[in-house]
């Protein structure tokens, strides 16, 4: 019999950022959102399936928080994997990118704002659509913390953590996806439009990246960025 994965692991990612990444079975993944607590309330970027609303309850608790201190929600997409959950925050504004509208399940529409810019500023976020995975999806660059958050743009869906844990380095992740894109993993129609939101990302100053899924990278963001813009353009331009 195979090992059993941990049902979630909820760490310290920066002060008052913590990353909750939650085992999902069915889909052989972790599944990760974002907690940042705040004077004046808790943001929370993605939320995870209905189903891991428990464990979203449980990380909350263990900080001393509750789904009535979450006074801000911000979706990097539509997809249920990051939406769901955000139901049991009654007190919170929520936010999704308008072009992922269709994508919210027609019970939860009307909780929704669909006022996630372009390209422009909402709270203390730097918001940038990078318009991959989803036609919403959207970058957050939290400012006072210079942390990145890219959802499911950059992520490691059913990969292995780190050898180093949750939060780290992630040597190994980040050679792992700059080999998955010169092997040809990004298909040839989606390649210039990611190029296209690497060469964005770079307008920010990010300490850590913040993934849809699996590993959260800290440390020299920028060269990592980099590394796969330059590999991508080789195949681009070939």
């Amino acid at each position: 019999m195979g090992v059993r994965k941990l049902e979630y692991l909820f760490e310290k990612v920066k002060e008052n950022v913590y990353v909750l990444a939650t085992w999902d079975y069915s889909w052989n993944s972790y599944n990760n959102c974002y907690v940042i607590v705040q004077e004046d309330g808790v943001i929370l970027i993605d939320s995870g399936k209905m189903e891991h609303a428990t464990y979203l309850e449980q990380a909350l608790k263990s900080i001393g928080k509750s789904t009535d201190d979450v006074s801000l929600f911000l979706a990097t997409h539509g997809h249920e994997d990051h939406v769901q959950s955000s139901a049991i925050f009654t007190n919170a504004k929520k936010h999704v990118h308008p072009n992922d509208r269709n994508l919210i399940e027609s019970s939860d529409a009307e909780l929704f704002d669909y006022e996630l810019p372009d390209h422009g500023v909402i709270h203390d976020f730097d918001c940038l659509l990078v318009g991959l995975h989803t036609p919403g999806s959207v970058a957050l660059y939290h400012r006072p913390t210079k942390v990145l958050f890219v959802g499911d743009f950059l992520c490691f869906f059913g990969d292995p953590l780190s050898i180093d844990g949750l939060v780290s380095e992630g040597k190994e992740l980040r050679t792992a996806w700059l080999e998955f894109l010169q092997n040809g993993g990004v298909a040839k129609d989606e390649l210039n439009p990611f190029l296209n939101g690497l060469h964005s990302l770079n307008e920010f100053d990010a300490e850590v990246m913040c993934t849809g899924h699996g590993g959260v990278l800290v440390g020299d963001i920028d060269n990592f960025v980099n590394d796969l813009w330059q590999a991508g353009a080789l195949i681009s331009n070939n």
